[in-house]
């Protein structure tokens, strides 16, 4: 089980991650410079206490901070919506294969187009995501089997939705276990591509 102390150097390794473009998670083996004497004098060492006990902190606190990368202890630790929010992320990485296989149905049958961006306006594939009509999930193992990132960094660089939305998919694309074999076959198999 883990400590308090140890969920609260992974809350500010994960609020990092998820917040400040430089830092990664992964890179620094969720390491900060968080230190056992800063934590004993924080007034809200409860809710890590309380975070400590859970199941999965670690899967509760990429799901909040994913969602709100300033999302404060105090409104994970103890709250409905944070416990949803876990809830309906496990159900989709449950599910994942199926899931995606789903919501590929989305997306316009020629694939190509759903990567298309005219005029400054927005691809469809991200058009769904805003609309929650796909999931994070599947839009990040699309972007990432496709590798079209750079292509939409570059072409939406002036839309103020997208910027804030690359980085959420940047940042959470390393926490899904996919195989991406499969996944590449449903989407070709779909599509009739290749």
């Amino acid at each position: 089980m883990m400590s308090a102390f140890e969920c609260y150097q992974q809350y500010i390794a994960l609020k990092n991650h998820f917040s400040q473009p430089s830092y990664d998670y992964f890179k620094y083996n969720g390491k900060t410079n968080a230190t056992k004497s800063k934590f004993d004098v924080r007034k809200d060492r409860l809710f890590f206490e309380r975070l400590a006990k859970h199941k999965d902190p670690i899967g509760f606190l990429v799901a909040n901070l994913a969602e709100n990368n300033k999302a404060w202890i105090r409104d994970i630790a103890y709250s409905e919506q944070a416990n949803e929010l876990y809830a309906q992320q496990q159900k989709r990485i449950q599910s994942l294969s199926y899931l995606f296989e789903n919501e590929l149905n989305k997306l316009n049958k020629d694939f190509p187009t759903n990567f298309e961006i005219h005029n400054n306006k927005q691809p469809q594939l991200v058009k769904l995501y805003l609309q929650k009509e796909i999931s994070l999930e599947t839009l990040a193992i699309i972007i990432d089997l496709t590798k079209c990132i750079a292509f939409f960094d570059k072409e939406l660089e002036y839309d103020p939705s997208w910027n804030p939305l690359s980085i959420k998919v940047k940042k959470y694309t390393p926490f899904i276990q996919y195989d991406k074999k499969k996944f590449k076959k449903i989407i070709v198999d779909k599509f009739k591509l290749g």
